[in-house]
């Protein structure tokens, strides 16, 4: 029999989910709405590791993704039909007549994402196991939590960055994320 925990914690995964959709659903997005939501996912997630640990997690998950999956399909069956007219155009594969490709762009939003956020991500991976190893982690632990969070920040930092529009604004996230290694990097390094 499943712990009663399980069962709560499942029960916060799915109106956590709920909750998302009726912030979403709206003109505008409510902030309240939307972190209730992510606060019912997150107490979801807590519940079901404290009940079953990872498994326990993984249930919790099944249900709110089971119960997404089940609203996007409502959603898709209800929807009305799109009023704008298809475009003849693939997804920006060849240019319109005199249209530049934005190699530049391109190939600077590359550069950004696969070799300069990854360098941060690997510094703050550093500085993450070094705090952890002060803080009273033995060392396997401390280098298994360092190169956890390695591939967890990069995801942040290049989904962040990808979404962010304005080259200014980019150039001001890849600073700011250079901020925190300087001093980490230190304790890092004298761990």
């Amino acid at each position: 029999m499943a712990d009663p925990l399980l069962w709560v914690a499942s029960a916060a995964g799915i109106a956590g989910v709920g909750v998302l959709r009726m912030s979403w659903a709206g003109r505008k997005r409510s902030t309240t709405r939307n972190s209730a939501g992510w606060l019912l996912l997150l107490v979801g997630a807590i519940g079901g590791a404290l009940a079953e640990g990872a498994w326990g997690v993984s249930i919790v998950s099944l249900f709110a993704m089971g119960t997404a999956a089940l609203i996007l399909a409502h959603s898709a069956i209800t929807a009305p039909p799109g009023k704008a007219k298809p475009s003849d155009r693939r997804v920006r594969m060849l240019p319109e007549a005199g249209e530049s490709l934005h190699i530049g762009a391109r190939l600077l939003t590359f550069v950004l994402v696969a070799i300069v956020l990854l360098a941060i991500s690997v510094g703050l991976g550093i500085a993450i196991r070094g705090f952890a190893y002060l803080a009273g982690m033995n060392e396997a632990n401390s280098n298994v939590t360092g190169l956890f969070a390695v591939p967890i920040i990069w995801s942040i930092l290049a989904v962040w960055l990808l979404m962010l529009e304005r080259p200014r604004n980019r150039l001001i996230l890849v600073l700011a994320s250079c901020i925190p290694i300087l001093p980490l990097l230190f304790i890092g390094a004298s761990a």
